[in-house]
């Protein structure tokens, strides 16, 4: 059986946010821990809401849940479309992920992506997403 590895880890989550003519830029750090296992990393975090936050990916998966009350769950795919289930105050809802770039480094994950509605119909917002962690 394979060793499980697990490190202490300072993450940054820089994410540039564009819906329509508007943009936010948000740059936060977080003490966490990274872990491998069965082919995964994990970057594991406590937000600023107190929510657990998991990241899990692989070089072509990334699966982001915040474990709120619902929790949101979001998949993001190399080369397909994912999803999006996120509680909002008028209910879960259900979004199509549309990932333009995938890229893992060592020590940094880089996505840009559309969030639209299910249909693929309409934009939400688009996305520049950078993880990077270190010890």
């Amino acid at each position: 059986m394979k060793e499980e590895k697990e490190r202490k880890m300072q993450i940054r989550i820089q994410n540039t946010i564009r819906f329509g003519e508007e943009m936010e830029i948000v740059d936060q750090y977080y003490q966490g821990e990274w872990k491998e296992k069965a082919g995964f990393q994990y970057l594991l975090y406590t937000n600023e809401e107190d929510e657990k936050v998991a990241l899990k990916f692989s070089n072509d998966e990334l699966v982001m849940t915040r474990f709120s009350t619902p929790k949101s769950i979001m998949r993001f795919y190399k080369n397909e479309d994912g999803g999006a289930i996120i509680p909002t105050p008028m209910g879960i809802q259900q979004f199509l992920i549309t990932t333009d770039l995938f890229q893992l480094e060592l020590g940094r994950l880089h996505l840009s992506y559309r969030l639209l509605t299910l249909d693929g119909e309409q934009e939400f917002a688009n996305y520049q997403l950078l993880v990077e962690w270190e010890d």
